[in-house]
């Protein structure tokens, strides 16, 4: 009843500022203080939970309740704000994410009370996607009073792509598991088809996006970290989505420092990517990947784990790059000997004589049985 209202919000209040107190009031343990099982001296969970149930009851059909929780929150103790973190998810969801109070509140989000909107705002997510109201409040409190990138974890897939491509750099930095957490809600993955929400942004947007952090904005083995996380998700980045990913980062310029990390682990996964390999290697050669030294660097390694396919590339590259690869990756020289060994004597002579020289200059080290033979220059040599 309406009369009844007033007064029990009151005395609803009033246990709630109970929680600002040294230690817990006579008033929470009756007249019978010594015969309580909770201590009386200090707060615990416990006596903690005492002062709750009543206002937490009231606040999904009160909602302008939440208010003086938030201002309380701000006063308390860090075991006390633990505990109403934890109890928050039922009367929150009571109110629901179009409660003008609760919006109201992650608008003006007090100081001191950031972890309690970030543990409203992510209830109200967790089983439905944001609301275009409640990501209009939560990117104006990011952008112009609290920079904390974790709030905008929870209303990930309300915001433009833009928006998320800017966010990244910060939100990799954060602890695996969060960072775990991000991806799972740009990615889709551990929702129902009740709760799923489209994200702006694909999956293999996400992974170009993160190629082209920059170093000044995020250190690289972060940026690697979260990559190798994405990559991991094999339902997701499939042998069709990294061609992709792989043919755009290519494109680039110049390419992503962690391009070949990336071609090196998609080869890994899917094995009969090799021949789209060959053929990223290739252009890798017409761009002059040399200039760049962690993807020449990758470029070797690359051509270590795929070869004999890797032989042929290797006769396509200049004499002084062949050499570096020779000097990085000896093995590789005997290798492509053998393949030119192979091949048929009109093919041979279509190798330039300088790569030969370069091929050949440490032949002394190079087994007698697979050294390559004088190529005939004569018609009458090559008849014989």
């Amino acid at each position: 009843k309406e009369e009844f209202k007033q007064p029990i919000e009151r005395h609803a209040l009033q246990f709630l500022k109970h929680l600002t107190a040294a230690q817990p009031p006579e008033a929470l343990f009756g007249e019978d203080k010594k015969a309580s099982t909770i201590p009386s001296d200090t707060w615990t969970e416990d006596s903690i939970r005492l002062c709750l149930p009543l206002y937490l009851s009231l606040m999904p059909s009160n909602h302008h309740l939440i208010q003086p929780l938030a201002t309380i929150y701000t006063a308390v103790n860090g075991d006390i704000k633990r505990v109403i973190l934890r109890v928050l998810e039922i009367p929150v969801r009571g109110m629901g994410m179009n409660s003008p109070e609760l919006l109201k509140l992650v608008e003006n989000c007090p100081k001191g009370a950031e972890t309690l909107i970030t543990r409203i705002i992510h209830i109200l997510t967790e089983q439905a996607p944001p609301s275009p109201a409640l990501v209009e409040k939560v990117r104006d409190l990011y952008h112009k009073r609290v920079s904390d990138v974790r709030f905008l974890i929870p209303v990930l897939t309300g915001l433009d792509k833009k928006e998320i491509i800017s966010a990244l750099p910060k939100l990799i930095k954060l602890t695996q598991p969060v960072v775990k957490e991000v991806f799972n809600r740009l990615l889709g993955l551990n929702t129902s088809s009740e709760t799923s929400h489209a994200s702006p942004i694909l999956p293999f947007e996400l992974l170009i996006a993160l190629h082209q952090i920059s170093s000044e904005e995020c250190e690289l083995k972060t940026v690697m970290n979260a990559a190798t996380l994405c990559l991991n998700e094999r339902a997701i980045y499939t042998h069709d989505v990294l061609a992709i990913v792989i043919q755009q980062l290519v494109d680039i310029n110049p390419i992503p420092v962690l391009f070949m990390r990336t071609v090196l682990q998609a080869l890994s996964f899917y094995p009969k990517m090799v021949g789209f390999v060959m053929n990223i290697l290739q252009r890798l050669i017409t761009k002059q990947a040399w200039k760049q030294a962690r993807i020449w660097e990758g470029f070797i390694k690359c051509c270590q784990k795929t070869r004999p396919h890797s032989f042929p590339l290797l006769l396509q590259l200049p004499p002084p790059q062949l050499k570096h690869v020779f000097q990085t990756a000896p093995e590789l020289r005997d290798g492509l000997i053998r393949h030119i060994r192979s091949m048929s004597m009109a093919q041979r002579s279509l190798i330039p004589s300088s790569m030969l020289t370069v091929i050949e200059d440490n032949s002394e080290n190079v087994a007698p049985e697979i050294r390559i033979q004088t190529i005939p220059t004569t018609t009458s040599s090559m008849e014989q």
